[in-house]
């Protein structure tokens, strides 16, 4: 039985780095796999939030890094997309992709793969007891240029008992 996959696109990467968080992905998994597209997204942010947490990430050895498969066959989402959910697709085993772009997550779920993105992963720390609350996380985002809607801020919020 192969391991599971735990595939990250670019965002969630930029997004949890953004909040303070990055760290609390490898307390959830212990291997993360990426693209080299989403690699060379992240890493194109120079100074921006991402990009030092996933040079350090990859020299610790927890966020390994994969060629892009070559069956990208997703015209309509960009390359990180795209090529995080080919390696999804292709993975034998159990999978998660962790990606917040809405129609990419449309075609995770459209392959019968599980996905979540920053606001699940800051809510499955809390419920894993990594962090007393995660209000303080959602609220360095509010202050960064990542966005989440409102929405689902307070939904996460009350699935975390914090409304």
């Amino acid at each position: 039985m192969a391991e599971r996959l735990v595939a990250a696109d670019a965002s969630p990467l930029i997004g949890l780095a953004s909040a303070g968080a990055f760290g609390l992905l490898r307390k959830l998994f212990p291997k993360v796999t990426v693209t080299a597209a989403v690699r060379d997204e992240v890493l194109a942010g120079g100074d921006l939030p991402g990009a030092r947490e996933l040079e350090a990430a990859i020299c610790n050895g927890w966020i390994v890094i994969v060629p892009n498969p070559d069956d990208v066959e997703y015209a309509d989402l960009g390359a990180g997309e795209s090529s995080t959910l080919a390696l999804a697709r292709n993975h034998p085993g159990a999978c998660l992709v962790l990606m917040d772009d809405p129609l990419g997550r449309s075609h995770v779920r459209a392959h019968g793969l599980a996905v979540t993105g920053v606001a699940g992963v800051l809510l499955a720390a809390g419920h894993a007891g990594l962090a007393s609350s995660i209000r303080s996380f959602f609220a360095r985002l509010e202050r960064s240029d990542f966005r989440l809607s409102r929405e689902i801020i307070r939904t996460i919020l009350e699935q975390a008992g914090e409304a």
